[in-house]
């Protein structure tokens, strides 16, 4: 059973990513253009990989969550790339070609949205290898397979409990872009507020 640190950081983070998407569906506008169309496509994703994680943690899956890491950090790439990136890179994207690298695309993008390293920190060595771990069946997951010699989930609160913050983190990020790219400043100003005292929870 999760502890109640773990329950309360759910309700936060379920509380949280309601009032970010009540934003921008309140807005009941479907943009024009190859790449607004695609940056709302990614944004409404992330909020069912984000509700999919919750409800996954809330039933004890931890090893289906923590795999949902990585198509959640990709959606936020590709979420920016959408907008920063060549018709290369968006034609890539519509044909369902793209492939993000992790080693070069923090920084290009840091560039591009003036995020002073914010996104390259984050993509760093042991991220890029977590997710790649967690998602493809590797050594972090099989490990977390026993509790001594019964076979059962071994995840700590405090791993668990990153998962939360890393894709609630990520459903704010995108929303962040959405509200400031089609000049919703209010709202962009909103959500900012919003995530800033989400962030002073215990």
């Amino acid at each position: 059973m999760i502890s109640d640190t773990v329950q309360k950081e759910i309700d936060s983070a379920r509380n949280f990513g309601e009032q970010l998407e009540g934003i921008v569906v309140s807005k009941n506008q479907f943009p024009t253009g190859d790449r607004n169309v695609l940056l709302i496509a990614y944004w409404a994703l992330m909020f069912d990989y984000h509700k999919g994680t919750l409800r996954l943690l809330q039933s004890e899956f931890f090893r289906a969550a923590f795999a949902l890491v990585r198509p959640v950090v990709e959606a936020v790439v590709r979420a920016h790339v959408t907008l920063m990136g060549s018709d290369e890179d968006l034609l890539s994207i519509q044909k369902d070609a793209y492939k993000v690298n992790f080693k070069e695309i923090g920084g290009k993008i840091d560039s591009a949205f003036a995020l002073e390293g914010l996104m390259e920190n984050f993509l760093n060595d042991v991220t890029r290898s977590a997710l790649h771990s967690y998602a493809h069946s590797g050594l972090l997951q099989l490990g977390r397979r026993f509790d001594g010699n019964d076979i059962k989930p071994n995840y700590s609160d405090q791993e668990i409990i990153e998962v939360i913050r890393v894709t609630t983190s990520a459903i704010f990020m995108v929303t962040n872009l959405v509200t400031k790219h089609f000049g919703f400043e209010r709202d962009w100003k909103s959500a900012s507020q919003m995530y800033e005292e989400w962030g002073k929870h215990p």
